[in-house]
């Protein structure tokens, strides 16, 4: 290999090149990378030693460097993902913006036990693709693990990957304890019934939940009831509410307190998704409505408040959430990414006279030029 190489030497491409080839086939993907380093400095005409910064460097060959850092990265990311070496290559393909290239590749494979840790590292804790990563979670871990995990992460993630994952979240809970229901009728010989709703069989067989009977870990039932306030979509949220539904019958010992303004815990959370469904609508938005103005901010946060915004959002009410923000969010509060925020909400109702009239009075010269920029 090295003779080979030191005859190519007077033609510098071409003992590049065949550097390259070799040790791709060598399986020596790190030192590719500093091989095309040291080859856009040589055409450069740059010291070889890699003992300067590029903050040294002037225009143009400070941002051709970078041009062949980066390309060097793809390159060599991309072999290192054929080879399977996901950590290995997410580490030149993220400086490289390539998110998108990794994400299609995690579509391509199975995780096992020789390599799960890993997918499911890149997939999710390095937010690469979370839905994907979460169901890996959940299959492979378990339902205890997967709720752990994901209240550790769940503020790092973007709110429509927190929408995923907890959509994830309920349905496997769901077909958990569905699953467990129907063992136990068949324990009792009684007929498992062919619906998929945990409300039409309890109706049916109210004795299941006697004597404080209960089919599935009840602190995992309330965080997931709890996770399922980030639904938007009906087909979760009809699940969401048959794990409401599921907890409110439950006896009262198992019920874990809740904080304002989902305090009765179960109850409130049916009330909030079957409005957020149409269903009842008015007496929820009034139910949510008087939570905002009377939860103490000190004492339980702003949950009460965004709670409250968020339904007339989803409900189709954005010219009444954005009259209701000057009247529930003190000047001084800030929200959580979770809640629309005022230029949302003037975006969504289109009423810029009234969001301006808020920025004034808010004294926010930010906001009121951001309204300037979009109306």
């Amino acid at each position: 290999m090295f003779e080979e190489i030191a005859t190519l030497a007077r033609d510098t491409d071409q003992m590049f090149q065949r550097a390259g080839q070799q040790l791709v086939e060598s399986g020596q993907l790190h030192r590719l990378f500093d091989l095309r380093l040291l080859e856009c400095r040589h055409r450069l005409a740059l010291p070889l030693e890699q003992n300067s910064s590029l903050d040294e460097l002037a225009d143009p060959e400070r941002s051709q460097l970078e041009d062949a850092y980066l390309a060097a990265c793809r390159e060599v990311g991309q072999l290192l993902l054929k080879s399977g070496q996901s950590r290995e290559a997410w580490g030149y393909l993220k400086p490289a913006s390539e998110k998108k290239m990794v994400r299609d590749w995690l579509a391509t494979v199975v995780p096992d036990d020789a390599n799960a840790d890993e997918l499911i590292e890149l997939a999710l804790y390095e937010a690469v693709d979370p839905e994907r990563g979460f169901a890996w979670l959940l299959a492979r871990r378990g339902t205890c693990n997967a709720i752990t995990e994901f209240g550790g992460l769940s503020g790092q993630l973007p709110v429509a990957d927190q929408v995923a994952c907890a959509a994830l979240l309920v349905r496997h809970l769901h077909e958990e304890l569905l699953g467990n229901i129907g063992g136990h009728l068949e324990r009792l010989e009684e007929k498992v019934p062919s619906t998929s709703t945990i409300r039409s069989i309890l109706d049916l067989h109210p004795s299941l939940l006697q004597d404080g009977a209960y089919h599935v870990d009840t602190s995992h039932l309330a965080t997931t009831v709890r996770y399922a306030r980030l639904l938007t979509d009906a087909a979760p949220l009809r699940l969401a509410i048959d794990l409401a539904d599921y907890g409110r019958r439950l006896e009262k010992e198992l019920q874990y307190p809740g904080e304002p303004p989902f305090e009765d815990l179960y109850p409130t959370h049916l009330q909030f998704f079957q409005a957020v469904l149409g269903e009842q609508l008015d007496q929820g938005v009034d139910y949510f409505a008087e939570q905002a103005r009377t939860v103490a901010i000190d004492m339980y946060g702003t949950a009460a408040i965004e709670t409250y915004l968020v339904l007339l959002v989803r409900t189709g009410q954005s010219e009444r959430a954005l009259a209701e923000y000057s009247e529930v969010v003190p000047a001084e509060c800030v929200l959580s990414p979770l809640a629309p925020s005022l230029l949302q909400l003037a975006q969504a109702g289109g009423q810029w006279e009234r969001y301006f009239e808020i920025c004034r009075q808010r004294g926010d010269l930010v906001g009121f030029a951001a309204g300037q920029l979009l109306q």
